[in-house]
């Protein structure tokens, strides 16, 4: 590969390759098996923390939807993180959910978890 192809997101650059050069990349890298992939990662925590904020302001998909002139089915693959969504995207749910921008999940209370423990 002699100029690879890049995308330059923010501050930072990516190489683009295709994804058996990635995967072949892996093996070389020694990767542990049972990693787990850092974009389905990240898509998934970013899903549960928007399900977190929509179901702690006490709406629906449906309603959140409405809220944000959206589908309710982009809204259920956002919180099951099987697709991308933006920075705006995510601070455009918490403004609905009227949580600040900087919310991060519902804080645990130990009587929260005493209660909890008892189910």
């Amino acid at each position: 590969m002699s100029n690879p192809q890049t995308i330059k997101l923010g501050k930072n650059e990516y190489v683009i390759l295709p994804k058996a050069e990635y995967i072949r990349l892996q093996g070389m890298a020694g990767i542990p098996a049972g990693s787990v992939d850092a974009t389905g990662y990240a898509r998934a925590s970013i899903g549960a923390t928007l399900k977190a904020a929509r179901e702690h302001a006490g709406l629906t998909q449906t309603e959140l939807a409405k809220s944000l002139k959206k589908s309710q089915p982009m809204i259920s693959g956002a919180e099951g993180g099987t697709i991308s969504v933006s920075d705006r995207y995510v601070s455009a749910v918490l403004k609905a959910c009227k949580l600040p921008a900087n919310w991060t999940g519902p804080k645990s209370t130990k009587r929260t978890d005493q209660k909890n423990a008892r189910l």
